[in-house]
């Protein structure tokens, strides 16, 4: 019998952990009691207060119970440092995907921040763009159901972890069809932004560059047209404005952010020569 030995109650207390922990790691073999009396008391050596120190050790940098055993197991110094240094590796590799996450969250926080500043809706605006990239199957929808299968397909193109939530990056393109008046869904393509490192080469297209002539509304969907077009139709014709190219309607507050239809706002891009 140990010179000092503490029941579980006692063992539990000193590392601030439960007997029922003790109790299980009994059960799986990780930490026995030294000795159990008749009555099935559970006790243990001062001794082993250093093995379930290593335990509760490895188990805050994170190791599993099964890992924790096999570090027990025929354990010697090689296989010690080994096994640290591959949890080492693999716990750098996480930090750092959480690294790049936690900046892609940053990013999310400031665009969502400057939802708050919007210009008026429905009230026009120019802007000049560089050129663009989106990637895109290239095949007009006209169907709710054909452009949500469109943009889950898109994202698997995409190499990013989330590409989609809050973000104002999720669009069509499509002739002057979109500016006339109708209660029916326009012909229109499927695409979302990206910066052209992200994304497969093949579905890539580049948006021309140039003036572009712009509007945000509310309740409004893609692919249909919008009472507020008119708006925008008049200004492009005071200012003798031609389009020149492809339209872009594009989500800057869709589902993924609200789920309040008052909250949904969209974007028109026109580009204008």
């Amino acid at each position: 019998m140990a010179r000092y030995v503490l029941t579980i109650t006692e063992l539990a207390k000193l590392k601030n952990i439960t007997s029922e922990t003790l109790r299980h790691y009994d059960r799986i073999g990780l930490l026995k009691p030294d000795s159990i009396s008749a009555s099935g008391h559970r006790y243990y050596s001062i001794r082993q207060y250093e093995r379930l120190g290593t335990i509760l050790e490895l188990k805050k940098m994170g190791m599993s119970l099964k890992e924790i055993q096999e570090y027990f197991d025929n354990r010697n110094l090689n296989k010690s440092y080994l096994m640290l240094k591959e949890y080492q590796e693999r716990f750098e590799k996480e930090l750092q995907e959480k690294i790049q996450l936690n900046e892609v969250l940053q990013q999310k926080l400031q665009f969502m921040e400057s939802l708050f500043s919007l210009p008026e809706m429905e009230t026009v605006f120019e802007e000049t763009f560089p050129v663009r990239y989106m990637v895109t199957f290239g095949r007009e929808s006209g169907d709710r159901e054909e452009h949500a299968m469109a943009f889950s397909k898109l994202e698997n193109y995409i190499k990013e972890k989330i590409p989609i939530i809050a973000s104002d990056r999720v669009g069509v393109f499509a002739d002057e069809r979109l500016l006339i008046p109708s209660d029916q869904l326009m012909p229109a393509v499927p695409m979302l932004l990206v910066s052209p490192k992200n994304a497969e080469e093949s579905y890539l297209k580049k948006i021309p560059g140039g003036k572009y002539v712009c509007m945000y509304y509310r309740n409004g969907i893609l692919e249909k047209y919008h009472p507020s077009f008119e708006i925008i139709k008049k200004y492009i014709k005071e200012k003798r404005y031609t389009i020149n190219g492809s339209l872009l309607q594009i989500y800057k507050i869709d589902v993924t952010l609200t789920s309040s239809a008052e909250e949904t706002v969209m974007e028109i891009q026109i580009p204008v020569k």
